[in-house]
């Protein structure tokens, strides 16, 4: 039996990866302690599947070939942290506008993969991560920049496909293939 690791996701326009990168060189130049995603991989993910039997990747395809949409603008701004801004693993910029159709779809997603075993998400938020934390060294300059940026405004883009990428996970870090692209109208 042949697994996979996959995820569901929406990917974003190169204006907002490029706002998204200054932040990423302030971080690096600052000497903070964090797993940068590279450019290429920057994208909001709607739902993580793991690692999947190839034998469920015609019905997850099926699936995504029955999200009917209407491609939509999103507009990415400020900062966040997960689990919370005193205790920063994940950070991560949000988006505001188009934020409801993006909810709206990954519950949508989650319903229709729950009969496939998947378990449905909760507290969901529309967010495009951009790095993980290692160590908290340099800590005060992480929460300097997360200050400078917050309220920030990255950009907008459209959203005007759903992707199925397959994750490949080396030492220097992942590489995505995509698998399926649906298109909305």
């Amino acid at each position: 039996m042949e697994v996979i690791r996959a995820f569901i996701a929406f990917e974003i326009g190169e204006n907002v990866k490029d706002e998204i990168m200054k932040i990423e060189e302030e971080i690096k130049k600052n000497e903070i302690d964090i797993k940068l995603v590279e450019r290429e991989n920057l994208h909001i993910t709607l739902k993580f599947l793991g690692n999947i039997e190839k034998r469920l990747l015609e019905k997850i395809f099926n699936i995504l070939d029955n999200i009917k949409e209407r491609k939509f603008e999103i507009s990415v701004e400020d900062i966040g942290a997960f689990p919370n801004e005193k205790n920063i693993r994940v950070l991560w910029v949000g988006v505001k506008e188009g934020r409801e159709n993006i909810i709206r779809i990954q519950r949508e997603l989650d319903n229709k993969l729950l009969p496939l075993g998947f378990k449905k998400e909760e507290d969901f938020v529309p967010h495009i991560t951009i790095g993980r934390i290692k160590s908290f060294r340099n800590k005060e300059k992480l929460m300097k920049i997360f200050e400078e940026y917050r309220g920030y405004f990255f950009g907008k883009c459209i959203i005007d496909k759903i992707v199925l990428k397959k994750s490949i996970l080396t030492p220097h870090g992942p590489i995505y293939h995509n698998l399926k692209e649906v298109f909305f109208d």
